[in-house]
């Protein structure tokens, strides 16, 4: 079972906004993108209605850990609160390495979140997957993303 008991959970996200994570971490190479989603759940569907690009604040390990800052994290989740939306989780980039999660992503992971992965492949080739923790001693699971054309 998923998140909340709904089994296998979902992302929905507009084409503007996956473009606009896949250019992220295009632009970022070969060192590491983040960012912030947020959105809302409704009826166990996960629903991204904005993506806040962060700095990466890891400037001794960008290549391939990121980090970011906790006061641009309080911005963006208190802009979303006044919003009535949530963080609903984090974007970063795996340049020239799976869109898979690490082990240094599994430890500082959090439950509750949504994690999309982008593979970046020389700085051109991407491909982008979602993960998500369901309990605090469990590995991450993938979540579909569901890549929404009309929004």
């Amino acid at each position: 079972m998923g998140l909340f008991g709904f089994g296998k959970t979902s992302v929905h996200i507009s084409r503007s906004i996956y473009e606009e994570i896949q250019r992220h971490a295009k632009e970022a190479y070969p060192n590491e993108c983040c960012g912030v989603l947020v959105g809302a759940n409704y009826g166990g569907e996960r629903k991204i209605f904005e993506s806040h690009r962060a700095k990466n604040v890891n400037t001794d390990r960008a290549h391939d850990r990121y980090i970011i800052d906790p006061a641009e994290f309080n911005l963006i989740d208190r802009m979303a609160r006044t919003q009535s939306m949530d963080v609903m989780g984090f974007y970063h980039s795996h340049p020239d390495h799976p869109d898979k999660p690490s082990e240094t992503d599994r430890e500082w992971g959090q439950t509750g979140y949504s994690y999309i992965i982008i593979s970046v492949k020389g700085g051109k080739d991407t491909t982008m997957r979602s993960w998500m923790i369901d309990d605090e001693d469990a590995p991450f699971t993938e979540e579909k993303i569901k890549v929404l054309e009309n929004q």
